[in-house]
């Protein structure tokens, strides 16, 4: 569901830097639950500059999954990042240093909980690993080598990849680490949070760092429930990695074909044609 609300907020973006002006509707049919949201198009102007360079960070956007330098103008950046996510009715907290190393603990002990679990295993290569598909998955590109990946304590534990930092930096991982909490556990709640990780994300990548999102210690209940003790939060959904690249962006990851996520009703009007909308389910 977070995923669907980062997508919802990933079209409401690219929508706004080719100057549509569009209105979301979050579960407009109340007996149908499966329809998440409608985007309705209202108009077109001039884009803005920062919508334009918003969309644009859509293309440019990566998971950096090795060690980051600390970000820069962080003090200012993280006012920013709290007032995009309390925007969706997100709560973002800043962990301190002295968190850290309790949370790379959590980390070990969501790792040691999935190399007992075959059917988490056999996802994750196939995924992540030698058979990973075409259209889909992580290739060895965007995976960091052991080395790499031992100096990231909080990351999930993937197969070994060809990513490395940069040989002349110290690889000492300075990211900042933020959590992104919500009220409940509501289905409403897990898609604004989800638009907010959007804003989160795309707002990074306009201020040139990098980022990785950091879902290993809230997916198993019982390593949720250790995270929501050391930070003091009910529902803590989504950590992120934020700080400097220390190695240029990995290729680009495989994208499905837009035809196998995409359905154009034929009866519909398109944006072009006054009012019209697309339905996400």
């Amino acid at each position: 569901m977070i995923a669907c609300g980062a997508a919802l907020d990933h079209a409401q973006v690219a929508g706004a830097a080719l100057g549509w002006e569009m209105q979301v509707s979050v579960f407009p049919g109340p007996l149908d639950r499966s329809h998440l949201a409608s985007l309705s198009f209202r108009g077109r102007h001039a884009p803005l500059e920062a919508d334009e360079l918003l969309g644009a960070a859509i293309e440019t956007r990566c998971t950096d999954r090795l060690p980051f330098t600390a970000p820069f103008q962080w003090i200012g950046l993280e006012v920013v990042l709290r007032t995009l996510c309390r925007n969706f009715g997100t709560h973002l907290r800043v962990l301190d240093r002295s968190q850290h190393r309790d949370l790379n603990r959590i980390s070990d002990t969501a790792a040691a909980l999935r190399r007992a679990d075959p059917r988490y295993q056999d996802e994750l290569h196939g995924w992540a690993g030698d058979t990973w598909r075409p259209y889909a998955g992580i290739p060895a590109s965007a995976r960091a080598t052991a080395q790499a990946a031992e100096k990231v304590a909080t990351g999930r534990m993937f197969p070994v990849g060809a990513a490395d930092a940069a040989t002349h930096l110290s690889i000492e991982d300075r990211a900042a680490i933020v959590v992104l909490s919500s009220d409940n556990d509501t289905v409403e709640s897990l898609l604004e949070c989800g638009r907010a990780l959007s804003q989160l994300l795309l707002e990074c990548t306009v201020e040139g760092l990098a980022t990785c999102t950091l879902t290993h210690v809230t997916e198993a209940p019982s390593v949720r429930a250790m995270v929501s003790d050391l930070l003091g939060l009910d529902y803590p959904q989504v950590l992120v990695r934020i700080g400097q690249a220390t190695a240029p962006s990995p290729p680009r990851t495989p994208r499905l074909p837009l035809e196998s996520v995409f359905d154009l009703d034929p009866e519909s009007p398109g944006p072009g044609y006054g009012r019209s909308s697309a339905a996400a389910t």
